[in-house]
């Protein structure tokens, strides 16, 4: 029973159902597919591997084929029909005998990593949804990214592919401009889920299962790659553990608090990874960017896939592995493009490689994985490139040297921003920055850079790969930059490949007694501490600012009355979501006060504009917005219940939504006020157009 007295608590009790829910039907997406076609093709020797395994191989493999099967099954022949193919796959397993000899799991042995996952499990669910606090609902600072993914995961869901922008429709649908084959998936529990699952409570899900996938990759890649035979579980262990370590991004984290209480800066960052730019800890990587861990997934067991193949393996075999490769690469650039671009760039310096020492079947796997890989992705580029623009986008790539943000702000105070020299000292400080961005993981670098040099380390096949992979993934992200929006998103992301190969790294390492000095384990407090740090101010940040402990944050909100507004808008939005079909058009201010994070995570239906430019950046026209974006505008400034009833009358909008921060509130002669709402509380007001 709800206490009275906190009317916002069934909130949090919905949050968990339907995450609940969600998780346990994400097992059909995320798990049995992997199994089915890891027993079909025996990838990776499944028949013969151990339960332990063969659980631990099911769901990268699962995650790496998904997105792709989900778009090329809803693109040609609809939404529904990638459940006939995911049946079809696991009734020629079942009968084939996927279902036979499944030996007995060694619970003693399993039960570290089943924990790990465990506490992940319970880790993103606290992070991730809505804390109730008596009359208040707090979001989770990562709905800051969150509301705009749980918004094209809905669109899926509603309108099936190709995808739509759900930001804006200026009388048709906008095509999406965005990498979102990662939310077709969460697309597809939406709609199996309904009633008791949602695209928010999906996509959380989502998050979910890609961290297992990425926990599940350690082992694998410890045991098939790096051929740890020794002290397999030991290795394993100690890799998934530094999940939970990030850089010294503590110490500026410290220093910016400093800072901000003998005044001489006004803010304090809801994140410790923000004070640069970023190379992201893995758990704020797996909480933040979902689709970015799927990308990872799917490129590193497609990678996998092709690596391993027995030598004597026959040719069928090898395309047919290859093939699932190019799935995998294919699933990878659809959910992020970015870390697909380094293993793209890896693999045509390793083909070249290969070509050089006649290694013609390496050759052949990498060629029919390409060409696999473009035939499946061909129609989603080409979707991209044929959305409208308005004719100013620029080249998505341009050279520069990674930004040292405390320096920079520096030269700038002094007036010394001239470009060759801000170049010139973010190069010079680039130990520096990468010291203090990866923490132990720079000094595992360096020390396996200095045995590589010193001819301490067999230089084998796998290890020279290694080595490849990750100077080419910080190598491009320290020199070019993507510019398609504000943030440095190959830069940010693109680092992924290198951490990971970093963090199996050190898990060798650290497996020896020897190479656990002080300064290393130093090292990893200050990363654990960071990360612990950073896990409590994403989720407080919003309850201490209302409590006046934190400064304030002008897309968070600049009064203390952020758990008040988040519980009214959630409760208007889900006003809507029961009594309007969820292809419904609705509109709220296109122009807000604060970043209109309710919209996005809670509305769940279509708006007609929504942010800057109508909601263009994610596609559209920018140029459509001057036929209706005056009329919003004044709308929400205010106006006699006759704009509500001409916007009604004019407009393809079935609901119009006013709060607390538009200016038409606050003028008690407005329409806000004059009209009759369908639905109203403190600090919302709804009303519906009737025609």
């Amino acid at each position: 029973m709800i206490p009275p007295n906190w009317p916002s608590l069934h909130f949090l009790i919905s949050d968990f159902t339907g995450i609940a829910t969600a998780f346990a039907l994400f097992s059909l997406l995320a798990f049995f597919p992997g199994y089915a076609i890891g027993w079909l093709l025996n990838l990776f020797e499944f028949r013969t591997r151990l339960t332990a395994f063969r659980l631990a191989a099911s769901v990268p493999l699962s995650i790496a084929i998904a997105p792709v099967t989900g778009f090329t099954a809803g693109r040609w022949l609809g939404p529904n029909a990638i459940w006939f193919v995911y049946a079809a796959l696991g009734a020629v397993a079942f009968v084939s005998g996927a279902c036979r000899g499944f030996p007995k799991l060694n619970v003693r042995a399993s039960f570290p990593f089943l924990a790990f996952m465990a506490l992940w499990l319970a880790i993103a669910f606290v992070a991730l949804a809505d804390l109730p606090i008596r009359h208040r609902l707090y979001f989770s600072i990562i709905d800051f990214d969150y509301s705009v993914r749980i918004a094209f995961t809905h669109s899926i869901a509603a309108f099936g592919l190709p995808a739509r922008n759900p930001f804006h429709f200026p009388g048709h649908p906008a095509v999406l401009r965005y990498h979102y084959f990662w939310m077709i998936v969460c697309a597809q529990i939406s709609r199996l889920g309904v009633p008791g699952v949602d695209a928010r409570t999906a996509f959380i899900a989502g998050a979910m299962w890609t961290g297992i996938g990425l926990i599940s990759l350690i082992p694998l890649y410890l045991r098939l790659f790096f051929s740890a035979s020794q002290n397999l579980l030991l290795k394993s262990r100690l890799g998934i553990a530094l999940l939970a370590v990030t850089g010294l991004d503590i110490i500026p984290a410290l220093l910016m608090i400093w800072l901000s209480r003998i005044g001489l800066i006004s803010g304090i960052s809801p994140s410790v990874e923000w004070w640069n730019d970023q190379v992201d800890g893995w758990l704020y990587t797996m909480l933040w960017e979902p689709h970015y861990i799927c990308s990872l997934v799917a490129c590193l067991s497609g990678f996998l896939l092709v690596w391993t193949l027995p030598c004597d393996a026959r040719r069928g075999r090898r395309i047919a592995t290859a093939a699932v490769a190019g799935m995998a690469f294919a699933s990878a650039t659809g959910s992020g493009i970015y870390v697909a671009m380094i293993f793209a760039l890896f693999f045509a310096i390793w083909f070249a490689i290969s070509t050089v020492r006649r290694d013609w079947r390496g050759v052949e796997a990498l060629t029919v994985a390409g060409f696999t890989a473009l035939i499946l992705i061909r129609p989603f580029l080409a979707g991209l490139s044929a959305a409208p623009t308005d004719g100013a986008s620029r080249f998505p790539l341009e050279l520069t040297v990674r930004a040292f943000l405390p320096v920079e702000l520096l030269l700038k105070l002094f007036q010394l921003n001239q470009p060759w020299l801000r170049n010139t000292t973010d190069f010079l400080l680039l130990p520096l920055n990468y010291f203090l961005e990866f923490g132990v993981f720079f000094v595992v670098g360096r020390i396996m850079w200095t045995r590589f040099r010193q001819g301490k380390i067999k230089s084998d096949r796998n290890e020279q790969a290694a080595l490849l992979l990750a100077v080419v993934s910080i190598v491009f992200c320290t020199f070019v930059k993507s510019t398609i929006i504000a943030n440095n998103d190959l830069g940010w992301r693109g680092m992924l490949p290198a951490q990971f190969i970093l963090l199996l790294w050190a898990a060798n390492l650290l497996s020896e007694r020897i190479n656990r000095t002080p300064q290393i384990r130093l090292l990893i407090a200050l990363g654990f501490i960071g990360v612990i740090y950073d896990y409590a101010i994403l989720r407080t940040y919003p309850v201490l600012s209302d409590l006046g402990k934190m400064p304030k944050i002008d897309w968070v909100g600049k009064d203390d009355q952020v758990g008040l507004r988040t519980l009214a808008n959630r409760e208007a939005y889900e006003w809507i979501r029961a009594h309007t079909p969820e292809t419904a058009i609705i509109q709220q201010n296109p122009d807000p006060v604060l970043q209109d994070t309710f919209f996005g995570a809670y509305g769940q239906r279509q708006a007609l504009a929504s942010g800057g430019a109508c909601g263009t950046a994610f596609g559209g026209n920018p140029a459509e917005c001057s036929g209706f974006l005056p009329q919003l505008t004044q709308l929400f400034a205010g106006g006699s219940p006759d704009e509500l009833a001409r916007a009604c009358r004019t407009l393809p909008v079935q609901i119009i939504l006013a709060n607390d921060t538009d200016e038409a509130w606050r003028d008690r002669a407005s329409w806000v006020w004059k009209a009759n709402p369908a639905f109203a509380n403190n600090l919302t007001r709804v009303f519906t157009c009737t025609r």
